[in-house]
């Protein structure tokens, strides 16, 4: 009789196993890395305004909306449209650096520099944002129109001074801004190294 051959069965495996199977293919520092950047983004302040005694914290997979209107810095964000967009953003972010555990393909050791990019990017859309003209002048400056709409943009900008001085960084901007940079570095040594 012949010896019984071993016939390996394609793994059907669901996509939160082979997510879990990925994420425990990482190194140490980047599993916690990833775990800082999701405290940073979801569980944690990553704007703060203080006024006086009254905080007001505003959490990273809110900063769509903020920047749609930054107003909400000093609202409570309920934009469920931009909430679930922006979250689902921010997830696909995270799982970027699993790219080259399913992907063998060295751009995909890019994916570790996706939570910085993202981080990198709302904060120049928030500053560019919130430091533009909010109303725009008519062709003819001279005219009466147009002196108002100048006085009024100085105005908000002196006023915006004012609120910046009041607006920080908070403990989950700085833990997912540390975290995306411990994670930026292995991936990008990778890249380098990577045939």
């Amino acid at each position: 009789m012949d010896a019984p051959h071993s016939v390996e069965v394609p793994s059907n495996q669901p996509p939160i196993g082979r997510v879990a199977r990925a994420f425990a293919e990482l190194d140490g520092s980047s599993k916690l890395a990833m775990v800082c950047v999701v405290f940073g983004w979801f569980f944690m302040n990553t704007l703060v305004v203080s006024l006086g005694s009254l905080q007001h914290g505003v959490r990273f997979f809110d900063m769509s909306a903020v920047i749609a209107d930054p107003s909400r810095l000093f609202f409570d964000v309920d934009t469920p449209f931009h909430r679930t967009f922006f979250g689902l953003v921010c997830l696909t972010c995270l799982l970027a650096p699993l790219a080259p555990h399913f992907v063998k393909r060295r751009i995909a050791w890019g994916g570790y520099l996706a939570p910085l990019a993202l981080i990198l990017v709302c904060a120049v859309m928030l500053y560019s944002r919130t430091s533009g003209e909010f109303f725009t002048a008519p062709p003819d400056a001279r005219s009466t129109s147009g002196s108002f709409i100048r006085f009024a943009n100085n105005w908000v900008h002196h006023g915006g001074d004012l609120v910046a001085r009041h607006v920080s960084i908070g403990a989950g901007g700085y833990l997912a801004l540390i975290g995306s940079i411990v994670l930026t570095v292995p991936g990008v040594r990778r890249f380098r190294h990577r045939v």
